[in-house]
Formats: C-alpha cells, structure tokens, sequence
C-alpha cells in the first residue's frame, strides 16, 4: 500500500509554496507511489476566503512595517499563549483534513504550524510530524516543540540556534534549504554588457525602491525589474522612473531561474528562499532590504559566506555597485566561487530522501 505525506505549506505563491513545490518534486521523484498532498494551510483558519493572496501580506509588512515586528516579536515571546490560540483556531478544519487525507506522516513548512499541529494530533492521533525550518538566522519560536519527531534545518548557523535552546541532535537533519530550481539548466550566459536583476528591490516602500533602481544609472548596464505580485510598486515605478535604454520592468514572471542564470547581479531583500536561489545560480547577491522580524539577521549569513553584500541605503548602494562594477571587478569572481562551494542548497531532496526512508522502517 502506497504511503501518504501530507505538506501544510501557505499561500498559492510566495517563499512557503515554492520551497513545498521543490519537495513535492523531489517526492515525486524518488517514489512515484507516494502520494503527496500539499495543502495551504492557511485555509485551516476558520473564516479564510483567500484575502488577496500575497498582497495582503504584501501591505503588512510594507505600510505596517513596525506593527508586522511587534507583532512578529510578540507572538514569539509567547509561545505557549500563541500556540494555544492557533490551536483553537485550526482544530476543527486540521481535524477535518486529517481524517479525510488520513496521511501517514505530515510535514510542516510553516511555524504556526508546529505546536498548534501537535496539540490537535496529541488529542486525535499519533501521526509523525516533520518540520522544515526556513529561516537561516533569525526566526519564531514558533518552530520550537520537542515533541516534534524531527526537525530538518538549512543552515549550520539555524543548527547552532536549535541545541542552544536543548533540541537533541539525533532530531536534527542539516538538510540545506529546499530550492525549486532545475540544476540542470545552469549555464550562464556571458554577455558584453553587465545584467543586474532587481527582484523587490526594498520593502521600505515605493520611493525608496525608486532611489535605489535609479543607483544604477550611472553604469554602463541593463536592468530587470521584477516586481512579483506587488502590482502597486509595478505601478509606481512604471509611471516614475525616466526611461532608461536597457531598463525593463515586469510584475510576476514565471522564468525566475532563467532570468536567475542571465544576470550578472541580483538586488532583492533578505528573503530565503531568493537569497539561496541565487547561490545555487551563482549569481552574486546585494541585499538591499529585508522584513522586520524574521528576515533582519539574514545578511549575516550572505556577508558571513562571501555570497555577496549589503546596501541598504541608495547612498550605500552607490559605493557598493561601484566598488564592484569599478574599483574591485574581480569580487564578482571570488562571489561567485564562494557560491559554487555552497552546501545548504541540497535541501528538497534530502528531505524527501530521509521522510522516504523512515516510511519505510
């Protein structure tokens, strides 16, 4: 009898759905038997009618930028209180989905998620939870619970957190972060002109990605703009930035690896699953904002590992991009080879590989 893997993933787009999508491919891949079922669990809320998608969240962390970290923080620092609430509010739906699907293991990509789960399946029934953590630095302690039957973890740095605060390591994969990405298409292509790839330039709001974008014109280069699903600052830029030969600018793309491949240089803020999409391209990376909350540390990781740099002012931008367009062209090379020896980009698959194996036992 085939085995059954439940993924409670969120959001139809977005970092939580493509780091679920590279697993269910890696399932897939590895065993044609299992069935996988990847479910938004954000539809476990009672009341959820799928508010706007990714704008919403969008509009949070952009316009509310300071209420989104106290609330992050908050929530954080009562844990027990935030689990038992979240409890409350997925039990009859999560109870409903678990004994329509009746998997065999389920798998968590999200830290709300985590004790909320393991509270309703302590009630209901034994069922193996998984978790994997998607934060490389900073992160809720919403991913914490030691009843979680074992935790798979992208980076050494996330490692170090998780037996600081007492997790035993023979409950901890260091897995890599899990990547929807096609190795096999990795070639880059050389061009005479430099490729800069902005990707979300800035979540510190529309002027500001303005200012930033327009960092590069002095340089001799082509940009891509992508803005994803923020069609306000689509908008915006469309309508304020001179036209500049080589500037293009785009809302959500489909060709991310490609355009990932083609580029010389990536801007985009401190999002995981963006940041290692661009390791495994080796495409040197400028972080030039992040979230509060989650995502404030998460440069550390990029400086740390020689990924790339940080510019989060146009006025720190401008030295940045010309240090390595100008002064130190050479630093693109030693990025991009520091890149190639990264191991934390294996993650889908080693995954996929250990919930198969321990299926089977």
């Amino acid at each position: 009898m085939s085995k059954k893997i439940l993924i409670l993933t969120a959001g139809k787009t977005g970092g939580h759905r493509s780091a679920s999508n590279a697993i269910k491919k890696s399932f897939e891949k590895l065993d044609k038997d299992l069935e996988i079922v990847d479910y938004d669990s954000n539809k476990l809320f009672l009341g959820y009618k799928g508010y706007g998608g990714e704008q919403g969240y969008i509009t949070l962390t952009t316009r509310f930028r300071f209420l989104w970290k106290l609330f992050f923080e908050f929530t954080s620092f009562i844990r027990p209180i935030s689990n038992y609430f979240l409890y409350h509010a997925i039990k009859r739906n999560f109870l409903r989905l678990i004994r329509n699907e009746k998997p065999d293991a389920i798998l968590s990509l999200h830290p709300c998620f985590v004790g909320s789960v393991l509270k309703v399946l302590k009630k209901y029934k034994k069922i193996p939870l998984y978790v994997c953590v998607l934060d490389p630095i900073k992160f809720s302690n919403l991913w914490f619970d030691k009843n979680v039957d074992l935790y798979f973890l992208p980076t050494e740095e996330t490692k170090e957190r998780f037996l600081s605060k007492g997790f035993n390591e023979d409950k901890i994969v260091l897995s890599g972060f899990p990547i929807n990405f096609d190795k096999s298409g990795e070639q880059k292509v050389y061009k005479n002109k430099t490729k800069l790839l902005y990707v979300n330039p800035t979540h510190k709001g529309l002027r500001m990605a303005k200012k930033l974008i327009e960092c590069a014109y002095p340089y001799n280069v082509d940009i891509d703009v992508i803005t994803g699903s923020d069609e306000n600052l689509k908008e915006y830029l469309i309508k304020k930035l001179s036209k500049k030969e080589g500037l293009n600018i785009y809302g959500y793309v489909n060709d991310m690896q490609d355009r990932l491949l083609e580029a010389d240089i990536i801007l985009t803020k401190a999002g995981p699953n963006m940041m290692f999409e661009a390791i495994l391209a080796k495409t040197p990376i400028i972080l030039t904002g992040h979230l509060m909350g989650q995502e404030e540390k998460n440069y550390l990781y990029i400086t740390k590992h020689g990924y790339g740099l940080k510019a989060e002012t146009p006025s720190r931008l401008s030295k940045v991009l010309k240090k390595i367009l100008i002064d130190e062209p050479n630093l693109l090379n030693e990025i991009k080879a520091n890149e190639a020896k990264c191991k934390d980009t294996n993650g889908a698959e080693v995954i996929a590989n250990t919930i198969i194996n321990l299926q089977k036992s």
